[in-house]
């Protein structure tokens, strides 16, 4: 990590993993949403006392020099800003997961792999809301297997229509293979955790796939799944 020069306006925008497998793959980045964050900056050094009167109580924060961006949402955007502008708002609702960048790792000797599950909790007022379930967007489910995936619960898109087109010949239980050319991904709803897995003998080489897990009234947390090659028996 590095520190840019913050006498002038600067935009440090870089590709994530995923934004670069997806390149490398040739597909469109397809980016719809972004998020802030405010890693790296002390507000201790709020001074309502400066001398120079109220345009300069956060100077020494601006001050600040400013962090380059690396691509793991983990170190970089621990801390998101979120919300709708609402001031005096000491607490929204977030989302927490313990383990944001698992590994589907492939079984020993075998051309299966050990699935994962991601169990996310609701913090509302520094509290864990119990039972609550949650929308799990998956952006690419080529290769996957989502165990607790049904017909009810889940909603299939190849070209973000948001559509169970009957022409893709998938159905929630019955994914795309690795190789299927145009990625597709899944939105599975109102459940408590997503299981996920790869498909035997599928994964020719290490993927990355992100994971959107929402809740209406929350800002959403985003995780980063490697799925690890399966399609020989050797270790």
């Amino acid at each position: 990590m590095g520190i840019l020069d913050n006498d002038t306006v600067i935009v440090d925008a870089i590709l994530t993993k995923l934004g670069r497998q997806k390149l490398a793959q040739g597909q469109s980045l397809g980016i719809t949403q972004f998020a802030f964050g405010d890693t790296g900056v002390d507000y201790t050094l709020y001074n309502p006392d400066h001398p120079s009167g109220s345009d300069s109580y956060g100077s020494a924060i601006t001050s600040l020099p400013m962090l380059e961006a690396v691509p793991d949402n983990d170190v970089f955007l621990r801390f998101q800003l979120y919300g709708e502008g609402e001031r005096n708002v000491t607490n929204f609702a977030y989302i927490t997961i313990e383990n944001a960048s698992p590994t589907i790792v492939k079984v020993a000797g075998t051309t299966t792999s050990t699935p994962i599950t991601l169990t996310p909790t609701l913090i509302s007022n520094d509290t864990a809301v119990a039972d609550t379930v949650f929308n799990f967007k998956v952006l690419d489910v080529r290769g996957l297997l989502i165990t607790n995936a049904t017909e009810d619960n889940t909603v299939l898109d190849a070209f973000s229509s948001m559509s169970t087109d009957p022409i893709l010949g998938f159905t929630p239980t019955s994914l795309p293979a690795y190789d299927y050319p145009n990625p597709v991904t899944a939105i599975v709803r109102s459940e408590q955790n997503l299981v996920l897995s790869a498909q035997a003998e599928q994964i020719t080489s290490q993927k990355s796939v992100g994971v959107e897990v929402s809740y209406d009234g929350a800002a959403s947390k985003f995780v980063t799944v490697t799925v690890n090659v399966n399609n020989t028996t050797a270790t």
